[in-house]
């Protein structure tokens, strides 16, 4: 591991141990408090540190570790201005996103039917509190139940059509004095369809929790 120390153009101070990879950062820096980008001084560092032996040799490897910075006792100094880690151009955690990305990504879990538990832990993982977590969570499945009962409705509706189907062939083939038993068999099997799918639309109307599945496939 090679210590790096960098001084920001803001006046940020911050240092962090990093096991360099082709003589570079595995992975982009940035300035804990201006977001300024410091890959390219922290290259800088390692080519300088390349040359000269290493005082001590880390067992593990992990990923970067940012030193909170010293307070200054320069009154002349600014206080350095707060973190935002939403700021453009901060660093994420690795397996992180910003939160608008997990909140989508939340949405999209919800609609392919996973469940609460899995959809919570992993906006947990993505730095939300349990709170904020199950907030959200309770939200998006309350927006999934309101999807489910629109298709339900949509396939009552469908269903309603194609129970009439074999009534309005049935008043057809009277008129006409003749009855085509093949055709006729068909829009039966229609009828039954449409049974079978306004006994789900109401299912899926009264009972929107119970459907599991993508909701863009119901």
């Amino acid at each position: 591991m090679i210590p790096i120390k960098i001084q920001c153009e803001c006046g940020q101070r911050y240092s962090f141990e990093v096991e360099p990879v082709g003589g570079r950062v595995p992975s982009p820096v940035a300035c804990p408090a201006c977001g300024a980008d410091g890959t390219a001084a922290a290259n800088a560092v390692i080519g300088q540190s390349v040359a000269a032996p290493p005082t001590s040799a880390a067992t593990n490897r992990g990923p970067l570790r940012v030193a909170a910075p010293a307070p200054s006792n320069d009154p002349a100094t600014p206080p350095a201005p707060a973190r935002n880690p939403a700021r453009r151009g901060a660093t994420l955690l690795p397996g992180r996103v910003d939160r608008t990305q997990a909140e989508y990504e939340a949405r999209a879990k919800v609609s392919w039917g996973d469940p609460p538990q899995a959809v919570t832990g992993y906006l947990m993982m993505q730095g939300f509190s349990r709170e904020e977590a199950s907030s959200l969570v309770k939200e998006l499945f309350h927006e999934r139940a309101a999807t489910v009962r629109g298709n339900g409705i949509r396939r009552i509706v469908i269903g309603v059509a194609l129970m009439c189907v074999p009534v309005v062939a049935l008043f057809i083939f009277l008129s006409l004095g003749v009855i085509h038993l093949g055709i006729f068999a068909v829009t039966i099997i229609l009828g039954f369809w449409g049974v079978w799918m306004i006994i789900k639309g109401i299912c899926m109307v009264l009972a929107p929790k119970v459907e599991a599945g993508d909701v863009a496939e119901q």
